[in-house]
């Protein structure tokens, strides 16, 4: 059991470096677990050492091999300087133990952001969208803004002073998320490059949730093991961001049998029937009874058919046998 724990969250992953942040600032860190176990794992509770950090639980039960998430919030409204927490986390099955986690970071009294961070929310994709920010500085006279960084190439920013008397300075920060942004839900940082000798960087959080023109749910689809033609029922919802029709649903290793409604709609609920059909094995595939397949959905809401991952193990004839199948996942 103590072995298994380290495949739960590993040694090294068990603590957080903050780093240097603003007062105020939006600042957490989420911790991944990931159950190891036959059974589900279930976190009862979780507690801080120090009130500059609130943990909470993002996913109180996670089943086997399934991941969840412990959430640390850096309360940089209420706190300044160096602080650090341990959080200890109560696992009370599939057996009970405690693990610890640990959070630090410095608190810069004198830089606040408002808000605290770039949260974008929800953006369809294919858009852009900007965020205004204000920072404001107390301290040394001369100090400033050099440049902003970003880590991707899809998120940049412009700085403008707007204010500046007796060691106080105001910046306009315009955070611009670009139209190629992936979809999915984002968060990184954007590196505020100063000229104070002694704590030169400033991070700014961002965050957006981008949304997709279509998105089917479950994003992929395991039939697990399955004999060539044997029918298996699978629901699907199809989600766009305006009214549409389904023009067509194929696979090429499967056949589909579903029911269309061309009424158009934002919602569709698929019921649809999933017959795989006998692929042939390929000498190259070292796993040639894993069928790795995709389904593909055509629509009127954009030109670009949506591909559905389809996965599943053919047990042929013949003595052939099963393999295990190894599921494809959407970010």
């Amino acid at each position: 059991f103590a072995q298994s724990l380290n495949q739960v969250v590993a040694p090294e992953s068990r603590s957080h470096d903050f780093g240097v942040v603003a007062r105020a600032a939006n600042t957490e860190h989420r911790f991944v677990f990931t159950n190891p176990f036959n059974s589900d794992l279930h976190i009862r509770s979780v507690r801080a050492s120090c009130g500059c950090t609130t943990p909470s639980i993002e996913t109180d039960t996670i089943p086997p091999g399934g991941q969840g998430a412990v959430l640390a919030r850096f309360n940089t409204g209420s706190f300044t300087g160096q602080r650090s927490a341990t959080i200890t986390v109560t696992i009370d099955r599939p057996q009970f133990t405690e693990l610890q986690l640990t959070v630090k970071g410095y608190i810069r009294s004198d830089i606040v952001f408002t808000p605290g961070e770039a949260a974008f929310g929800a953006v369809p994709e294919g858009t852009q969208a900007n965020r205004e920010l204000k920072l404001n500085y107390a301290g040394r006279q001369d100090w400033q803004i050099t440049d902003i960084s970003s880590p991707v190439g899809f998120v940049s920013a412009t700085f403008e002073e707007v204010e500046r008397a007796a060691g106080r300075v105001s910046y306009k920060l315009n955070v611009q998320l670009k139209e190629d942004t992936p979809a999915g839900f984002f968060q990184n940082q954007l590196v505020l490059h100063t000229n104070d000798r002694r704590l030169t960087t400033v991070p700014l959080r961002v965050t957006a949730e981008v949304e997709p023109a279509l998105q089917s749910a479950p994003a992929n689809i395991a039939l697990g093991t399955v004999k060539p033609g044997e029918p298996v029922a699978q629901r699907m919802v199809l989600k766009g961001r305006e009214a549409f029709t389904i023009t067509e649903i194929n696979c090429e290793q499967a056949e589909i049998r579903v029911e269309l409604d061309d009424t158009p709609k934002r919602a569709f609920i698929l019921n649809l029937v999933i017959a795989p059909k006998n692929v042939l094995p390929n000498a190259d595939n070292p796993n040639p009874n894993a069928v790795q397949a995709e389904i593909v959905i055509k629509t009127t809401l954009q030109p670009a058919p949506l591909r559905v991952p389809l996965t599943f193990t053919l047990e042929r004839q013949g003595g052939q046998g099963t393999a295990e199948v190894a599921v494809n996942t959407i970010e």
